[in-house]
């Protein structure tokens, strides 16, 4: 199980932290595999290897979310409940996704639901996309869809709606586990987004 300092989950929740280092005396993780980190939720593993504490670079410390590699250290002196010497210990370095608090919801975002939850969720667009003055619910899955990840400002670009609008819509959106993001890439759909376009586009032939 992952352990962080609580003030970095809601960091970890956002997207913005996608790095930590544990102490770890042996690679207790799987690239490619979901875990469960205490008090934050539900981690996929991007890429995990040893790292000694004198090779990790000023930039890890900020993709963990410490202001100096002092503070670092100290979150790992406590977790490991010893203390580490520079020279000579290392920790496992992983890269991860946050992919929310419930497997259920997870599942949901990977398009593990049934014909009637798509149905509902596409009767959802096409009501809360006419209630809008301006459309911008499809418009938004199929720039991302053909875009991959895009970031927030780019978004507010191509739909020339304000920063402020772009998170209320996203965050609407995510909720209903069509669009998944990351601080450092942006807003990406997921593959239930990909399957609700999918259905919405075969009623329109």
């Amino acid at each position: 199980m992952f352990f962080f300092s609580k003030k970095l989950h809601d960091d970890i929740k956002t997207g913005k932290i996608t790095l930590t280092f544990q102490p770890w005396d042996t690679l207790r993780v799987l690239r490619g595999k979901i875990y469960r980190a205490r008090h934050v939720g539900l981690l996929r593993v991007l890429d995990v290897d040893f790292k000694r504490l004198s090779e990790i670079t000023e930039e890890d410390v900020k993709r963990c979310g410490y202001d100096s590699f002092e503070e670092l250290k100290e979150d790992l002196e406590y977790f490991a409940e010893r203390e580490l010497d520079i020279d000579r210990d290392r920790a496992v370095r992983i890269e991860f996704e946050y992919i929310g608090e419930d497997i259920e919801n997870y599942k949901k975002a990977m398009g593990n639901v049934k014909d009637s939850e798509l149905y509902n969720l596409k009767e959802q667009l096409i009501i809360a996309d006419q209630k809008n003055a301006k459309p911008w619910i499809i418009k938004t899955l199929k720039l991302l869809r053909e875009q991959g990840f895009i970031p927030s400002k780019d978004l507010e670009k191509r739909l020339k709606i304000p920063a402020e609008q772009i998170r209320r819509n996203m965050k609407q959106l995510k909720a209903m586990n069509l669009i998944t993001s990351n601080q450092r890439k942006g807003y990406g759909i997921t593959p239930l987004g990909v399957k609700v376009l999918k259905t919405l586009s075969a009623e329109r032939k």
